[in-house]
C-alpha cells in the first residue's frame, strides 16, 4: 500500500502549493488526482517521487519509508511519467529500454530487452521498434513513454496527464491497458487528470485539490456533482449512459 500522511509544500514565494494532504492506494487500485489548474495535482505527483521536497508525516509503501530510498532504490519503488519529455533520437525500442535503467548494471541484459519486447507487443507498438522517435506522432510518443513508465516494473506507477496528446481511441486503450496492468501486476497507480469522466470510469478512488487542500478522496461513485460544481467554478452533472459514468457540463 502507497501511505502518504499530511503532505505539506510552500513555494520560494511563500504560496502554499499543497496543504495537509493524505491519500492511501492499494496494490491493484487506480487513484485519480483531479482539480482545476493550479489546484497541486502535478505538485503532489512530484512530492511522491521525491522530485519536490514536500513535507510529510509519512510517505510509505508497504510500510517502508519512502524518503529514506537512495534514488535508485526508489526509482524500483516508482515510475514517473510527467507532463513533458523531451525526445531524443533513438528508436522506440531503446527510449523504451532506458525505463529498465534502474535495474540495469552498465548494459542491459537479455532480461531488459525480453521485457521490453513484451510491453512493445502488449500496447500493439512492436512495429514501431526500430523507429527513431523524431519521427513520432504526438500520440505515438506519448505511448512510448507510457511504455516506459511501464517496463520498469515498479509497485507504484505515477502519470501525469498520461492522455493530453492521444485521440479518444487511444485514450481509452491508453486507460484500459494502465487499469489492466494494475491489476495483473497489483500497482499502486495515480493518475492526474483533466477528463472528469475517465477519472469516473477508470479510477476506483479519487482525490479532488482546489487551491493546494483537499476538497474530496475516496471511491468515485462517492463524487458529487456539487463539490465538482463548487471546485469547477461551473455547473457540472453525473449521469450513467449504459452503466458508465459521465460528468457533463
Amino acid at each position: 500500500m502507497l501511505d502518504v500522511q499530511h503532505m505539506s509544500f510552500t513555494a520560494r514565494s511563500g504560496r502554499v502549493i499543497l496543504d495537509d494532504i493524505s491519500l492511501q492506494v492499494q496494490r491493484g487500485q487506480v487513484l485519480a488526482i483531479i482539480g482545476p489548474n493550479g489546484a497541486g495535482k502535478s505538485t503532489l505527483a512530484k512530492s511522491i517521487t521525491g522530485l519536490v521536497q514536500a513535507t510529510s508525516q509519512a510517505l510509505t509503501f508497504d510500510g517502508q519509508s519512502l524518503t529514506a530510498m537512495n534514488r535508485t532504490t526508489r526509482a524500483k519503488h516508482i515510475a514517473y511519467l510527467p507532463q513533458i519529455t523531451t525526445p531524443v533520437p533513438c528508436t522506440v525500442f531503446d527510449a523504451v529500454l532506458l525505463g529498465r535503467k534502474p535495474h540495469m548494471n552498465w548494459l542491459p541484459g537479455p532480461e531488459d530487452r525480453q521485457k521490453v519486447e513484451e510491453i512493445l507487443d502488449e500496447l500493439a507498438m512492436k512495429t514501431m521498434a526500430q523507429v527513431c522517435v523524431t519521427r513520432l506522432s504526438g500520440g505515438e510518443m506519448q505511448k512510448v513513454l507510457i511504455a516506459r513508465a511501464l517496463v520498469q516494473e515498479t509497485p507504484v506507477l505515477i502519470l501525469d496527464e498520461p492522455i493530453n496528446h492521444l485521440d479518444i481511441r487511444n485514450q481509452l486503450e491508453i486507460l484500459a491497458c494502465v487499469v489492466n496492468m494494475t491489476k495483473k501486476r497489483q500497482m499502486c497507480t495515480l493518475l492526474v487528470l483533466h477528463h472528469l469522466s475517465y477519472a469516473l470510469r477508470y479510477a476506483e478512488k479519487s482525490l479532488l485539490l482546489h487551491q493546494g487542500r483537499c476538497v474530496f478522496s475516496g471511491p468515485s461513485q462517492e463524487l458529487s456533482a456539487e463539490s465538482l460544481s463548487q471546485v469547477y467554478a461551473i455547473p457540472i452533472s453525473l449521469h450513467s449512459v449504459d452503466g458508465v459514468p459521465h460528468a457533463l457540463f
